[in-house]
This record gives C-alpha cells, sequence and structure tokens, in this order.
C-alpha cells in the first residue's frame, strides 16, 4: 500500500509536468506504457527480468524523448534494485532537461530510499517477531518442563514418605507385635490354669490379626507407588467417549523415572487424542522386549491438527532420546505414535 500511495503521487506529478511542458502533444500513449511498465516491475521478482526491463525503457526514452518526463516512476524501482548507482541513470533527463522532472525525480529517489528503510526495518521487526516467537515456544516448553519434574518431585516425595512410614510400620510396630506374640507363646508355656492359657490364646490372635493387617498395610503402600498398569488404567478411564484398548507386557522391574516418564507419554497421548481427534478408539500397547521397551498408542481419529505437533510431541521425542530410544509419529487411518525405550 506504501508503494502504491507513493507511486500515485509520482505518476501525478510526471502527467501534470508532461502536459505542461508540452501541452499541445498527445502524450496518453507515452502515460500508459510508462505506467504498465512500472506495474511490471512492480510485480516481477525476477531481478534479471526487471533489468531487461530497465534496458527497454532507455531504448524507448532514445526513441522518443516524451518517455523522459516519465522517468521518476520508472527511477522510484531502479533505486530499490541498485540503491546509489542510479546516480548513472540522472544523466537521461539531460534529453529532454526539465527542473520540474529533475526535482521530481530527487523526490521519487527519497521516496525509494524511505521505501526501502521501511522495508529493513519491516524485515528487522518480522526477524525480531519470529525470534519473540520462537523464545516463547522454548519458554513454554521449559515451564511444561518444570510442571512435569513438579509434579515428578511432588510425586517422589509422596513415595519416600510411604515408604519411610513403611519401614518404621515393619521395623518399630512390626518386631515389637512379633515380639509380644513370642512373649505370649512363653507364658502359655508355664501357665497351667486353663483360664489363663485360653485368654493368652485369645491375645495372641489378636496380636497375629495386627500383624496380618500392618503386612498389608505395608504391601498395599509399596504397590500403589509402583502400579504403572493401575495408574494407566486410572488416566483411561478419565477419558470420556473414547473407547479405550490396553495391552499391558510390562514386568514390574522398571525403575520409578522410566515409569513415570512412560505415563507422562499416556497422559499426554491421551489429553491430545481427547482434544485434536474425533476418534472414537484408541488402543495403548505397551510390550516389553529383550532389549527395549516398546509403546504403540494408535486411534481412528479421521482428523488431524498440524498444530498439534508441538511441545507434546517434541517431549515424546525427548523422552525416547533420554533412554537412547526411537520415536515416530504420523496420520494413517488415524494417528499413530511408536516409541522404544532401550534397557539399561
Amino acid at each position: 500500500m506504501r508503494r502504491f500511495l507513493e507511486k500515485l503521487i509520482i505518476v501525478s506529478f510526471c502527467l501534470f509536468n508532461s502536459y505542461k511542458i508540452n501541452p499541445h502533444e498527445n502524450l496518453v500513449v507515452c502515460f500508459l506504457i510508462s505506467l504498465v511498465i512500472s506495474l511490471v516491475l512492480d510485480l516481477m521478482d525476477n531481478k534479471k527480468i526487471r533489468t531487461i526491463i530497465y534496458f527497454l525503457f532507455i531504448i524507448i526514452c532514445f526513441s522518443n524523448s516524451s518517455f523522459i518526463l516519465y522517468f521518476p516512476l520508472i527511477l522510484y524501482n531502479v533505486y530499490l534494485d541498485f540503491g546509489i548507482f542510479t546516480i548513472f541513470t540522472f544523466t537521461l533527463i539531460l534529453m529532454n532537461f526539465s527542473i520540474a522532472n529533475l526535482l521530481l525525480s530527487i523526490t521519487a529517489v527519497y521516496l525509494s530510499t524511505m521505501t526501502k528503510k521501511y522495508n529493513q526495518i519491516l524485515d528487522e521487526n518480522k526477524t525480531v517477531r519470529d525470534e519473540l516467537k520462537e523464545d516463547t515456544f522454548y519458554l513454554e516448553k521449559y515451564n511444561k518442563q518444570l510442571l512435569v519434574d513438579k509434579e515428578k518431585n511432588i510425586h517422589i516425595a509422596i513415595l519416600t514418605e510411604r515408604n519411610r512410614i513403611a519401614r518404621e510400620l515393619h521395623d518399630s510396630i512390626g518386631h515389637a507385635i512379633s515380639s509380644s506374640i513370642l512373649q505370649v507363646e512363653a507364658l502359655k508355656v508355664i501357665s497351667t490354669e486353663e483360664t489363663v492359657i485360653k485368654n493368652l490364646d485369645t491375645l495372641q490372635n489378636t496380636l497375629k490379626n495386627g500383624m496380618d493387617d500392618i503386612r498389608k498395610s505395608i504391601h498395599n503402600l509399596y504397590n500403589e507407588s509402583l502400579d504403572l498398569k493401575n495408574q494407566i488404567e486410572k488416566l483411561c478411564s478419565e477419558i470420556p467417549n473414547i473407547d479405550v484398548e490396553l495391552v499391558y507386557k510390562f514386568d514390574d522391574e522398571i525403575n520409578y523415572d522410566l515409569k513415570f516418564d512412560i505415563l507422562s507419554v499416556i497422559k499426554e497421548a491421551l489429553t491430545n487424542c481427547a482434544k485434536h481427534s474425533n476418534a472414537t478408539k484408541i488402543k495403548i500397547s505397551l510390550l516389553n522386549q529383550p532389549k527395549f521397551y516398546s509403546i504403540l498408542i494408535e486411534d481412528n481419529g479421521s482428523q488431524f491438527d498440524d498444530r498439534n505437533k508441538g511441545i507434546g510431541l517434541l517431549s515424546m521425542k525427548e523422552i525416547a532420546d533420554k533412554y537412547n530410544g526411537f520415536f515416530n509419529c504420523r496420520f494413517d487411518d488415524g494417528f499413530k505414535i511408536h516409541m522404544t525405550l532401550m534397557k539399561g
């Protein structure tokens, strides 16, 4: 729009100047040809072709000096292409010299200079904008990783406290009750009264039942902190209107960090499926291979949003890289994610 307005001003003065200098000549053809050449220069991206057009205009000027009066219109584009070297073309003005045409040519160069600087500033602003977008992207990624780490640390703290409680139950209360059971058994041996023995049997049974309850509680605490399958099933149950099929063939000897990362992958995949797909089914396969763990997630969605190829999938790839594994995703009759995580 800026270039259009500036050229409109130049061509208006060129038209006025041409009829003022040659009021009796029919300059319509010169005006139209010069205007068409100017428009072609604006539309043509190839600089070599534009250079050829400039030479053609110079030849036209030699054949008809009236075209010199429209030279400022072409000069506007010449400066954009050749910069300071445009000064050599000013000699053409001498073929049909007028002060007004010279001043208009200088004005055209000035406007072209301002436009060139404006475009440079615009390009710089675009570069800064793209850099800001890139920084924003990495900042979002960093913040998301912080949230993941925070959640992970909180979960680790909870598990650590559970394990501490379980150990204390086992070491202190468990040993105390075991000792009490042995002492009751000893009292039964040395006791001779049937009533006392009967009461000691009742006490011993109560202590044994309490010991069994403590053992179950300790076992449940450990199982709750390590049950990956249960956590995945819980995530699947929270996805509405989607039938989730889980194939779980992992062994139980997986460290906590790996389990947490696998859970993050499943959570991200389920979230993306719910938000960006119209899928009705999703299948999650967790397979235990001799050298690696394999994760395959596929749905039957019929749409795919390119915006989804952002932080979520990038974080999955980083998890795969963390374990020297492989990550791949594609859209083929639904969205499919395949990931391998190396053992060891």
